[in-house]
């Protein structure tokens, strides 16, 4: 397919080391989080929030929506070097100059970016809660008992905290081109992580089942929210003559 070949041309053409080292960073930082979590209830046991840090739920809660916040950002800076700084500067006259449909060019750069995000976001959740729930077994900071059904649930959120992630960067995207700006695509996805953060902290702890339901209908949201902005930068992308 066209947009396989575009893709592996993509990677080609940008180095991604730099995103897997922010990847690793991110990794390294929330890991460190989960830790002061769960220590919070043994430093100071007098919290009016400490409720929070004694259960695995709590902990996992708010290192996923953490990652999810940071990835978010991660993937506006993709967005802003693959996407806004091509199509708003002089190099648009060279994608534009290649045989292919403007769309295709277009879909192979989002694709890149997106898969990049989830794929990073879910190995990073993976090596967050591997290295935790494993020394839990050998030094217990948490009160609560870790069981399957509490890994399952962690494993489901972990990976539509990854898709939520990577379909919020997308309003930097679209808020970057409409305004051909870079600065603009990084204030925004600052801004989009810290709202997210702020309103999904309940919905993320909240007890029993309601809590995938919740987590699962703001997935759906974003992802419909993603298809809509992608579809207008696309239409616009597709009407600019050079």
């Amino acid at each position: 397919m066209i947009v396989l070949k575009l893709i592996k041309l993509e990677l080609e053409r940008n180095n991604l080391k730099s995103y897997i080292i922010g990847g690793c960073l991110i990794t390294l930082s929330i890991l460190g989080l989960v830790y002061l979590f769960a220590a919070i209830p043994h430093i100071d046991p007098s919290d009016p929030d400490v409720g929070i840090f004694l259960t695995y739920n709590g902990i996992s809660a708010l290192a996923l929506i953490i990652l999810a916040a940071c990835f978010t950002i991660l993937a506006s800076v993709m967005y802003n070097k693959l996407v806004i700084a091509e199509y708003t500067s002089k190099k648009i006259y060279l994608l534009f100059s290649y045989p292919i449909k403007k769309e295709r060019i277009l879909a192979a750069k989002l694709i890149t970016v997106f898969a990049f995000t989830i794929i990073s976001a879910i190995i990073s959740g993976i090596v967050i809660f591997s290295v935790f729930f494993l020394s839990e077994g050998i030094f217990q900071l948490c009160e609560d008992t870790l069981t399957m059904q509490v890994i399952l649930r962690v494993a489901i959120l972990l990976l539509l905290s990854a898709v939520i992630s990577a379909a919020l960067a997308t309003i930097s995207l679209w808020f970057g081109y409409w305004k051909k700006s870079a600065t603009v695509t990084m204030v925004v996805g600052v801004i989009i992580a810290s709202v997210f953060g702020s309103i999904a902290s309940e919905i993320f702890l909240a007890q029993g089942s309601m809590q995938l339901v919740f987590v699962s209908i703001i997935t759906i949201v974003t992802v419909f929210l993603a298809i809509f902005l992608i579809m207008r930068v696309s239409n616009q992308i597709k009407n600019t003559d050079v």
